[in-house]
């Protein structure tokens, strides 16, 4: 689906989530022939091998075993690196399957005329979160692609460690680093970091 088809939503809203299964069907938020909505409760896990967003021509997701995005045809990877040690927090040979997604909304209204409020999705978000034991740490990871309107896309990061750690996230697009945050971790404590998509 990520690949084959056009990527287009097929109702007026701009993106519909998309689950990918291995054995080349799709569950969409609407489905593509008749527009009915789809329940993302349904999603069955065990056979998904991709989970994102389509539409506006674009098609972001990640692979959900590895938890690797890939955002208009470049490929993002997450790490977090110490003096020490690096961890990498995707590509790691599991599924990352604790899918999220929801949309961000506004209610504009005049209270003093009644019936005057509209709504409208200001935001489309997806990703995943996950616990994973890198060596002696256990991280608590959760990656979340944010795409609003008339704005720069961003990746949102929230980390927590089971130790102390003094280290920074790296991000890496097709293989090469293009970023590096400071983020020192404090145990049992999370982090944010939300970084604009380039």
């Amino acid at each position: 689906m990520f690949g084959n088809y056009e990527a287009r939503s097929p109702v007026s809203q701009p993106f519909v989530w998309v689950a990918e299964y291995a054995d080349g069907t799709v569950l969409s938020e609407f489905d593509y022939t008749t527009t009915e909505e789809n329940r993302f409760q349904d999603i069955e896990k065990h056979k998904l091998i991709r989970f994102g967003l389509i539409g506006n021509d674009a098609r972001m997701y990640f692979e959900v075993f590895g938890g690797i995005f890939k955002i208009l045809g470049h490929m993002l990877q997450i790490d977090y690196v110490t003096e020490e040690k690096s961890y990498q927090l995707t590509g790691q040979p599991f599924m990352y399957d604790d899918l999220i997604t929801y949309k961000d909304a506004e209610f504009t209204f005049n209270p003093r005329i009644l019936g005057s409020g509209s709504s409208a999705i200001t935001q489309f978000n997806f990703g995943f979160k996950v616990k994973l034991k890198l060596e002696d740490v256990e991280f608590n990871f959760q990656a979340v692609c944010q795409i609003p309107h008339s704005q720069v896309a961003c990746m949102e990061i929230k980390l927590v460690a089971n130790k102390d750690l003094d280290g920074r996230v790296e991000i890496k697009r097709n293989g090469n680093r293009v970023d590096i945050i400071d983020a020192p971790l404090q145990e049992g404590i999370g982090g944010m970091i939300t970084w604009e998509l380039r």
